[in-house]
């Protein structure tokens, strides 16, 4: 290196990285647990608002026990929307679920058809 060069400039990349205080990782981390919980908790909703137990959705996803289906409600785990959303009976009343979640309102209405007597 040029001797003109002050040696703290010499300091690579990977050294300053190195550096950083990971902080800021650990609070992401407990944001992130935090909100994984309340779309476990969503989830579990969509499901009982589906007439389903938890044993029939894990059936249905093919799997052959409800361990990754409680790790999803429980938060410990990021759930597979994909193939949550595949299950027909769990398409609106997720979307009811995780529109609650994010603070939308939700209505439901029934609207009935009038029957004329023969």
């Amino acid at each position: 290196m040029d001797a003109s060069v002050p040696e703290s400039s010499a300091v690579t990349p990977r050294e300053r990285l190195e550096r950083v205080r990971p902080a800021m990782a650990k609070v992401l981390k407990k944001v992130e647990k935090s909100w994984r919980q309340r779309v476990g908790l969503a989830i579990d909703r969509a499901i009982s608002l589906a007439g389903l137990t938890q044993k029939e959705v894990w059936v249905r996803l093919g799997h052959s026990t409800g361990a990754q289906l409680n790790r999803w409600i429980a938060g410990t785990e990021r759930p597979q929307f994909d193939a949550l959303f595949a299950l027909d009976d769990l398409q609106k009343p997720l979307v009811i679920s995780l529109a609650t979640l994010a603070g939308l309102p939700v209505r439901t209405s029934i609207e009935f058809e009038e029957r004329k007597s023969a």
